[in-house]
């Protein structure tokens, strides 16, 4: 009964946030800064560190494999258990992006966005704000777009924070 008044409210969140038209320039920044979160620059800077690399990036570089070796099968694994069909599927045809799969929950651009911005904000911590605020942003298009539930991104949020400090942990970096 519980998870039925959530899922209620979680559609008629989504129903308030979810917009089926953007001004142009509102639709490319959601765009945008959804694809933030694709993985490319994640693995460019993963690049980066190896390239220019000091003992203290390197520590960074292996602290992020961890946290993302822990994350992505709980991700996959979770997303398969719940088998929540997109609100692009259930809600609105309108969706402004093709998701690459059918289920919803939990988001995965939230979770990795998250682990990035803890595993970096913990070695570079004038840099949290604005990881932080990169890592909201980067959840709320998810749900601008129509392909995610606000409950999918929160969930999916703290699956990446989760993950980033138990990577930080078990590495002895915390």
């Amino acid at each position: 009964m519980i998870l039925a008044h959530l899922d209620r409210f979680d559609r008629v969140l989504f129903k308030v946030l979810f917009r089926a038209r953007y001004k142009r320039w509102q639709h490319h920044t959601i765009r945008m800064m959804s694809r933030t979160g694709d993985g490319i620059l994640y693995a460019l800077f993963a690049l980066y560190l190896l390239l220019y690399s000091t003992p203290e990036q390197l520590r960074l570089l292996m602290v992020l494999v961890v946290a993302y070796v822990v994350e992505r099968p709980i991700y996959y694994c979770t997303k398969n258990l719940f088998q929540r069909l997109r609100p692009c599927d259930v809600l609105t045809p309108d969706a402004h992006i093709k998701p690459s799969d059918k289920f919803s929950l939990p988001s995965g651009h939230s979770a990795g966005a998250w682990v990035f911005a803890v595993v970096v904000g913990h070695f570079y911590p004038s840099a949290v704000p604005y990881l932080y605020f990169w890592a909201s942003l980067v959840a709320c298009s998810r749900v601008f777009l129509g392909v995610h539930y606000p409950l999918d991104v929160l969930l999916g949020s703290i699956l990446g924070y989760s993950c980033a400090l138990f990577a930080l942990l078990i590495t002895g970096t915390l």
